[in-house]
């Protein structure tokens, strides 16, 4: 022993560290990972959702049933790595809004459809509220910029920003080089960047 305090847990493991107390119970746990998540899955849900699909679900439908979904499976998850949470919340979207899709595919339905008559009683940190963003500001700018983005680089911003696939794996989805999707990626991250920065027009 060196006698140094004890260090902190790493920004990175601290949604680990939330799992392991929501597995045991803790609601407080289920509060904080809603908040640490909600944005972020939100922008992606919007953003994934697409025009036709947003003429019948809600955004934060989805959101809230995925976060339901997760409650009650929580014990089935063992994370793997501090980032496991982050991606395994993405892919949950990502199937919900493709089962739906193909629900509404098949029978051919049209008119606003909710996921559930009320789901957020049953999300811990959700509200009966009509939800948004809490950072409105930030996320609403950020969900025009991505629309405005070519279909490729909104792709592969999703793989890799969002869902923080390898580039390699991106790659493989995309059906592109490893070479062509890096520079792909920079590419959508730098004309997001001059459009965030307000040195280019939206």
């Amino acid at each position: 022993m060196d006698g140094k305090p004890a260090s902190p847990i790493p920004e990175s493991d601290v949604s680990v560290e939330l799992v392991r107390r929501a597995k045991h119970g803790d609601a407080h746990a289920w509060d904080a990972l809603y908040l640490r998540y909600r944005d972020r899955l939100l922008l992606y849900t919007r953003c994934r959702l697409g025009p036709a699909l947003r003429t019948r679900l809600q955004s934060e439908d989805i959101l809230q049933s995925v976060f339901k979904d997760v409650v009650a499976d929580i014990d089935q998850f063992e994370p793997e790595g501090a980032d496991s949470l982050n991606r395994y919340l993405h892919v949950c979207v990502l199937n919900k809004i493709r089962k739906k899709f193909q629900y509404f595919n098949a029978k051919k339905r049209a008119g606003d459809i909710a996921l559930t008559d009320s789901i957020a009683e049953d999300v811990p940190g959700a509200s009966q509220e009509s939800l948004d963003y809490w950072d409105s500001e930030l996320y609403e700018k950020l969900e025009r910029a991505i629309g405005k983005l070519p279909e490729a680089m909104r792709e592969v911003l999703f793989l890799r920003a969002f869902e923080n696939q390898s580039n390699q794996k991106a790659a493989e989805v995309l059906g592109k080089s490893g070479d062509a999707t890096s520079k792909l990626y920079n590419r959508a991250l730098s004309r997001l960047g001059l459009w965030m920065s307000g040195f280019a027009d939206e």
